[in-house]
């Protein structure tokens, strides 16, 4: 065992690898070959050999080479373009050659990922700078299959070998890693010897043995689960090569022995049941397997870098509970795959709480930094206002409670709140949840944000601004307000951060569209200017339309419609927004269930005497006049018809719900037109979303035919099949425009803004 250097070497990746583009299908591809000329070097030994041979480079853009019939007269250096990991039963890697119509195909013995091991070594093996640089060496231990089949059709290659291959960059290499184990690699660490309590840290003489004498760990995120693994490949002495795959971590770190430069790691096997329902507590490995002080750069020489303080990383294993009577399960050996998984690294649980005076709705998802969310859970409790209230509870996507009643204690959001709690963490099938403490983050959706143009972690002074704003949306941020309060009491760790329904107009709205001609001065000192709202579900529905039409998002123009029981439209030029339908309060624009729209400001005064009045309904921390009452509670298609269930309105003959849906379709034709008019007619689609957007044919149908004079065209068989995807194209094959419907999901929208919120991480 060497004990110079650095013991224990954190990679430069910092945090989960992201890459920015697609990798082509070598059949696809249009790589094309070059003569250039010039040298790189390639490992030609096993271990920690350092001889090299030189290598002519190939095609501009090549990504790894490859050598054949190494050590024979016929030895030849491939160079390899863009690759594809294809096939289920028999799993194989195909690579484009360095001409186009070359294939090299690398066979994998198992269709299992996790059974397939690509390994790189310690940074010690090779006197590199960066030990990211040793990424770029890869090897499988275990004989594969490779076929080699030239340009011409002819196959010279087709043996089972080592397969070695040296890549270009660091990340080419993490990228294929990745694709071979569906993972993706969160970080690696370098240290000396790893021991486990079933391999002694010495044998009888005193020397040092373990698992191995020099390690690789690598931190593995599963590309389809929120699980993490740790792998430890093991070049141990004796030239014996093994790697384990280590999935459960139990509890915290135990036994750091600074002193001793010695870290002990607890992990468990148990099972209890056949289903994927393991006992764990999320492990922070990323913080507290790092050294305490981290280089600026991973470029510095070793000499510059500092002292590190780990040397041995001891992983002792508990013993597992005797499987129950009717279990399944077969025996599980610790030290080979460990079936279960963590919540580990910088992953955090995230909350996205959306609260209403009636309901409470919280979608659950795990992300990284940068990274996209991923929704484990969904749990809504509905009817705190006309109980007994009802419960539904979903988990990764299959219905697990419907609409149960719950009982009549329920009646407030802290009964909902708690209730919502206890559900998530009593389900032991949710490891990500094993206490409250297990959730990091809640974001709560906050209708009106005032002069904020982004998201905001709720601090003290955060908060009181917020109390400051209610009195421009008291029907919204004061019960909102109310589940922050609820929050901070029943998470006491999590950290709390208010997305706003107004950040996405605020600050690219021009000042001739949110100005009111009032007098400045009183607009000013009183906050009276265009605001605009929906503005979580118009960031979800611009990025999902600019994904959809593969256009940059800073050149997208689409007119929106969010349509709900609040209903909206929204200008978005350039990718941002540029004028919307809600002014100073949602109230403005478009009729609602119980909203009327804008109307003339005075008809307020002649439709009661007593509209400055405070309403009935107000409240200790709710202040509403008589006005915004009638206008907000008592108005609408709900006014007109009786219900606020759309659907109804739509179906029935009846001659006062098909005004209510005329008036709606004639409102919404008004902002389309304006805002056709404001982007200059350049409109790349009109986009429907929210309840009534997407499930509406009917509606969809009325409006698109009136505005036929504009160029937009509708399939109408498009338009009668049900909405299955994010984004559903509706369009007619001769529309000059584009027409869209979007399923817009807010919760995504905000656990999105929370984890590419940097000061949340770091």
């Amino acid at each position: 065992m060497s004990s110079s250097g650095s013991s224990f070497t954190s990679s430069s990746l910092g945090r989960p690898p992201t890459y920015g583009r697609t990798y082509a299908s070598p059949v696809d591809s249009t790589w094309t070959p070059t003569s250039g000329i010039s040298t790189i070097s390639a490992p030609t030994t096993e271990g920690s050999a350092t001889q090299t041979s030189t290598l002519d480079l190939g095609p501009p853009g090549f990504q790894a080479t490859i050598i054949l019939f190494q050590d024979t007269p016929d030895e030849r250096v491939v160079y390899l373009g863009p690759w594809e990991v294809v096939g289920s039963e028999q799993r194989r890697i195909l690579w484009q050659g360095s001409y186009q119509n070359e294939l090299f195909e690398h066979y994998l013995p198992s269709d299992t990922p996790s059974d397939i091991h690509p390994h790189t070594l310690h940074s010690r093996h090779r006197p590199y700078y960066d030990p990211a640089d040793m990424e770029r060496y890869l090897t499988f231990q275990e004989p594969h299959r490779i076929r080699y089949t030239t340009d011409e059709g002819v196959c010279i290659h087709d043996q089972y070998i080592k397969v070695r291959y040296e890549f270009t960059t660091v990340e080419g290499s993490i990228q294929f890693q990745g694709d071979v184990r569906r993972k993706d690699l969160v970080d690696f660490y370098d240290v000396d010897v790893v021991w486990t309590n079933v391999h002694g840290r010495t044998d009888s003489f005193g020397k040092v043995k373990g698992i191995g004498a020099i390690q690789r760990l690598k931190l593995w995120r599963d590309r389809y689960t929120t699980f993490h693994s740790l792998s430890v490949w093991a070049n141990k002495t004796d030239g014996q090569y093994r790697e384990y795959e280590v999935h459960n971590f139990d509890g915290e770190v135990r036994g750091r022995d600074d002193r001793a430069k010695q870290l002990k790691l607890n992990v468990h096997g148990r099972r209890r049941s056949t289903t994927d329902d393991h006992q764990h507590r999320r492990f922070n490995l990323a913080q507290r397997m790092r050294p305490r002080v981290r280089t600026g750069s991973s470029s510095e020489s070793r000499a510059d870098q500092p002292a590190l303080d780990i040397r041995y990383l001891a992983i002792q294993f508990t013993e597992r509970q005797a499987p129950a009577a009717n279990s399944t399960t077969p025996d599980i050996n610790p030290l080979t795959l460990l079936i279960s998984s963590i919540a580990a690294a910088a992953m955090k649980v995230i909350l996205a709480i959306n609260a209403g005076s009636s309901s409470v709705k919280i979608s659950v998802f795990t992300a990284d930094k940068d990274a996209v969310p991923r929704q484990i859970a969904d749990v809504q409790i509905n009817g705190l206002t006309a109980p007994p209230a009802q419960l539904t509870y979903v988990r990764r996507g299959k219905t697990i409670i419907k609409t149960k009643a719950v009982a009549a204690e329920v009646k407030t959001q802290d009964d909902a709140f708690d209730l919502i709690l206890n559900t998530l963490v009593d389900d032991d099938t949710l490891g990500e949840i094993g206490s409250r403490a297990d959730i990091s983050i809640a974001c709560h959706r906050i209708v009106h944000g005032g002069d904020y143009d982004r998201s905001q972690i709720i601090t003290q002074d955060t908060y009181h601004h917020l109390e400051e704003l209610s009195d421009l949306a008291p029907l919204h941020n004061g019960v909102a307000l109310g589940i922050v309060d609820t929050c901070i009491g029943r998470l006491p760790g999590a950290v709390n951060v208010a997305c706003f329904d107004s950040q996405f107009h605020y600050a690219t709205i021009p000042p001739h569209i949110y100005t009111y001609p009032i007098n400045p001065k009183i607009a000013k000192s009183n906050r009276l200017r265009k605001y605009g709202f929906h503005g979580i579900s118009y960031a979800f529905i611009t990025r999902s339309v600019a994904d959809f039409l593969k256009k940059d998002i800073n050149s997208l123009n689409i007119i929106a419609l969010h349509l709900g029981s609040g209903a909206s439209a929204c200008a978005i030029k350039d990718g941002k927004s540029f004028d919307t339908s809600m002014g100073l309060t949602p109230l403005a624009g478009l009729p609602g269930a119980t909203r009327s729209g804008s109307v003339d400001p005075s008809l307020v005064f002649h439709y009661a005497s007593d509209v400055g009045k405070l309403s009935p309904a107000s409240t200790k921390h709710l202040h509403i006049s008589v006005a915004e009452e009638i206008l907000n509670k008592q108005s609408g298609w709900k006014a007109m018809t009786g219900t606020t269930n759309f659907g109804e309105v739509a179906a029935s003959d009846d001659p006062a719900f098909k005004l209510a849906f005329d008036i709606f379709v004639d409102r919404i034709l008004g902002f389309v037109g304006s805002y056709y008019v404001t982007l200059g007619g350049r409109v790349d689609a009109l986009v429907f979303a929210g309840g009534i957007g997407e499930r509406s044919a009917k509606l969809r149908a009325a409006v698109v035919e009136r505005l036929a004079c504009l160029g937009f065209a509708l399939d109408e068989a498009s338009n009668a099949k049900p909405v299955t995807s994010v984004i559903q194209d509706l369009g007619a094959k001769g529309s000059e425009h584009g027409i869209l419907v979007c399923q817009t999901d807010e919760q995504f929208e905000m656990a999105r803004l929370c984890a590419e919120k940097g000061d949340l991480w770091d």
